[in-house]
């Protein structure tokens, strides 16, 4: 996470970065109140983690794979995905973690916090820390400064601890050697596929079906659907009610002063010839002749946009080398330098940095600028309507909250106060599309979070503040047969081709191992072999498709063993395969890789060591947990 927060240019994509930073306030609650006993969900090494720290991290692991695949993730799914051991395995190891970090005495001083908390791009304006938007950043997630500071100090000492576990751990040349064989080896299969769509003729009866039915309810179970009653508070029905003063302007643009402030960009276009940063000056002597000679390109009128598609090593190559417009904090220092110390139209001498060796075309210069009073006077008017209507929003909508009882009749107190009461039709965890709700899919998680006729909080949209009240709800069901026969017959008749598909695979394979070539064999069946052409490990195969069980057997088989020994059920239907051909990989491409590979081989040694060393740490300390509480 950190990273992230480190790396990442300064975007307003405030959603996306605040996801980072509030997921580590899922350990809120942990051994922070008195009462913790009655409902404790965990005990580690005598610090107690409550249902409702534990019911946080849930929350908010599930909408971390919600906002991941959409859609795609029902309830079915994310059941499967064990959220609930998941999210309590999280908090346990943290609490572990700290409580090392605290034995060996591991501490970040406040300038040392400061200065990191100064570098979330989230929190800074133009490149520069801004308090204000800081503030604005954490309330828009319910998040105080005392509580972001302290989970975020928590964050930089564990970042201290794992340095400390992984200090000294490489990887070696000959390692590097070894797994570029081992990865880099290809393979060229022969196989025969037998499909199951090619057995239409499967005939059932009902009986079978209403069988079938019976033994698979389960797979057609009907959604949880729940039905809603909400007042809806829209910021917009407040506008009328606000009026901001000349005053009120001319101090909001003194106090966000940085706001108005545009910095110099430049436009530029860029030739990168990447050089590792350990590379030993032979290397980078080399590297650096190679770019002088594209400079001398470049300055003798080769079209530079060109010579970027030709040359560069970069991703941005395919538009000609261009950055776009960047300010002088967002890129390296070498590279930032020559670049602002330049002309628009001029192409800068190669300029060497941590990436390699840069050539540097500026197109564009755009100075700094700071917006004047009278010319932002109308924007920031707007912003504070916004703003304080939207005070008042919220401000009405706890009012009424907080004359209402849980069971009470949400529509009684719509009358009282004279709102619309709006009703929304029976909806799934995942099935409500009304975009008028700002964010129906957050709308829905409050929804299902609630008992019948219970009242949630006030809840916050992008839109405004709802208030939400479960008026029914229809648990998830076994439908009756008819309502689903025809996907149960299609089911069982799939079902019946699979076993039929595979019958005939298996028949065949005894046929070869008897004696009988491939491609008889195959005849026997009216099928030919095909080929899948050559390729390596944990890819796609040719022809077949993404099939790792495939693909881990066709690695395993020997010129002198060249038959898989087993059929192999792939998504649409049976496989036969045996080795035509392998080959080693090319021995001269291992110098151009061997960095990549010995980065790539590091960091998972190194994740593989803090896995082993989280483990031994839980093994030697008493962790205590409440399966009952997290059902």
């Amino acid at each position: 996470m950190l990273s992230i927060l480190r790396k990442q240019a300064g975007s307003w994509i405030i959603k996306v970065i605040l996801f980072a930073i509030v997921v580590v306030f899922v350990f809120w609650g942990v051994g922070s109140f008195q009462n913790r006993e009655a409902n404790k969900v965990a005990d580690v090494n005598g610090e107690i983690i409550t249902y409702e720290a534990y019911r946080d991290g849930y929350n908010r692991l599930r909408e971390q794979y919600r906002r991941a695949y959409g859609n795609a993730l029902d309830e079915a799914a994310l059941k499967s995905l064990r959220l609930n051991e998941q999210a309590l395995d999280q908090i346990v190891n943290r609490v572990l973690m700290l409580q090392e970090a605290r034995r060996l005495d591991l501490q970040m001083s406040e300038k040392a916090l400061d200065d990191a908390i100064f570098q979330i791009p989230a929190f800074q304006n133009n490149g520069v820390f801004d308090k204000d938007r800081a503030k604005l950043v954490l309330g828009q997630s319910n998040i105080s400064t005392a509580d972001f500071r302290r989970n975020y100090r928590e964050d930089l000492i564990l970042d201290q601890l794992r340095a400390l576990v992984l200090n000294g751990i490489d990887t070696t040349e000959p390692e590097a050697r070894e797994w570029y064989d081992w990865y880099g080896a290809q393979v060229d299969l022969e196989y025969l596929f037998f499909p199951t769509e090619r057995y239409q003729d499967i005939s059932l009866t009902e009986e079978e079906i209403a069988d079938y039915f019976k033994a698979n309810e389960k797979q057609y179970l009907t959604e949880p659907k729940v039905k809603v009653n909400y007042l809806f508070f829209d910021p917009n029905a407040f506008k009328s009610q606000v009026n901001i003063s000349k005053e009120q302007i001319d101090e909001y643009y003194a106090s966000h002063s940085a706001e108005f402030k545009t910095e110099k960009t430049v436009e530029a276009r860029h030739i990168l010839l990447k050089l590792d940063e350990q590379s030993d000056q032979k290397r980078v002597d080399e590297r650096k002749q190679e770019a002088e000679k594209i400079y001398k390109l470049a300055r003798e009128g080769k079209e530079f946009a060109e010579l970027a598609k030709q040359y560069s090593e970069d991703s941005s190559k395919d538009q000609g080398g261009y950055l776009g417009a960047f300010n002088k904090e967002s890129m390296v220092t070498a590279f930032a330098e020559k670049a602002f110390s330049m002309k628009a139209g001029e192409i800068g001498e190669p300029v060497r940095s941590e990436f390699g060796w840069h050539i540097i075309k500026v197109e564009k210069i755009n100075e700094a600028q700071t917006t004047s009073l009278e010319a932002a006077s109308d924007n920031i008017k707007q912003k504070l309507i916004e703003e304080k209507a939207r005070e008042l929003a919220l401000k009405k909508a706890e009012a009424i909250y907080d004359t209402l009882f849980d069971g009470e009749d949400l529509s009684k107190a719509a009358q009282t106060h004279e709102m619309s009461m709006q009703i929304t039709d029976f909806f799934s965890a995942q099935g409500l599309r009304d975009t008028t709700l700002g964010n129906p899919q957050k709308f829905a998680d409050a929804a299902f979070a609630l008992d019948k006729m219970a009242i949630s909080e006030v809840l916050n949209l992008e839109n405004g503040y709802y208030l939400l009240q479960v008026v029914d709800r229809q648990e998830a069901a076994v439908p009756a047969l008819d309502a689903v026969k025809e996907s149960v017959r299609e089911d069982l008749a799939q079902k019946r081709r699979g076993e039929r598909a595979k019958a005939d695979a298996e028949a065949c394979l005894a046929e070869i191992q008897k004696g009988k070539s491939f491609a008889d064999a195959g005849a026997g069946f009216n099928l030919q072999p095909m080929q899948t052409g050559f390729f390596k490990r944990g890819g796609a195969i040719p022809k077949i498709g993404y099939d790792p069980q495939i693909s881990a057997a066709a690695f395993e088989l020997k010129t002198d063993k060249a038959l898989a020994e087993k059929t192999f059920e792939g998504r649409d239907g049976w496989y036969l395969i045996q080795l035509k051909e392998r080959k080693p990989p090319a021995g001269e491409e291992f110098a151009k890789e061997k960095e990549a590979i010995i980065s790539r081989l590091t960091d998972q040694k190194k994740q593989s060591a803090f896995d082993q060393w989280l483990t031994d740490l839980k093994s030697r300390g008493k962790v205590d947990i409440n399966y009952k509480l997290i059902q």
